[in-house]
């Protein structure tokens, strides 16, 4: 929920740094003791579950506009949520399943994996490219500029790379490695 601060209005994108390295030293130390591929799923759903329920919130509040559509709003509350999450948990899942080392190649396993995915989540049922990790930098047009060249899922793919880096420096330190 808090890497949804991220995004506009907010655009916190710093708080990226705490939340998706945490997540991916969460999931390093998890594999170390386990790996049971359906609660790794499980991991990467709650944490999409929590992204897209707190930056999604506004599908439900444009529903209640008309009586007609107010049995709706629990549906766009919920549902909604669940089926992106259900990406996040993909992710997860065929990052245990591929097993990377650690360091460095579990790194880079880690963001292919999500920018790919994301990727999908963007094309798949005629897209839904919403609340890319990407958007974090909505405000520095400056840093925008590079879309130009890598596209916005190849930014996306580096942004994800970027905010990770932090966990890489804490994995060697306390010797995770």
């Amino acid at each position: 929920m808090v890497t949804s601060l991220s995004l506009p209005p907010f655009n916190y994108f710093f708080l990226n740094f705490f939340t998706f390295s945490l997540f991916f030293i969460f999931l390093i130390k998890k594999s170390d003791h386990h790996n049971k591929k359906k609660l790794f799923f499980y991991y990467g759903w709650l944490f999409g579950f929590g992204y897209f329920l707190s930056n999604l919130y506004w599908i439900s509040i444009s529903l209640t506009f008309d009586q007609n559509f107010k049995f709706l709003i629990p549906l766009t509350i919920f549902l909604i949520p669940s089926f992106m999450a259900l990406f996040y948990g993909l992710i997860t899942f065929f990052f245990i399943t591929v097993k990377p080392k650690k360091g460095v190649h579990a790194f880079l396993v880690f963001s292919l994996i999500y920018g790919f995915l994301e990727f999908l989540r963007g094309s798949i049922l005629t897209g839904f490219p919403w609340n890319l990790i990407a958007y974090s930098f909505a405000e520095n047009l400056g840093i925008l500029n590079i879309i130009s060249i890598t596209g916005t899922y190849g930014f996306n793919l580096l942004c994800i790379s970027l905010f990770i880096t932090p966990a890489l420096i804490i994995i060697k330190k306390k010797n995770y490695i």
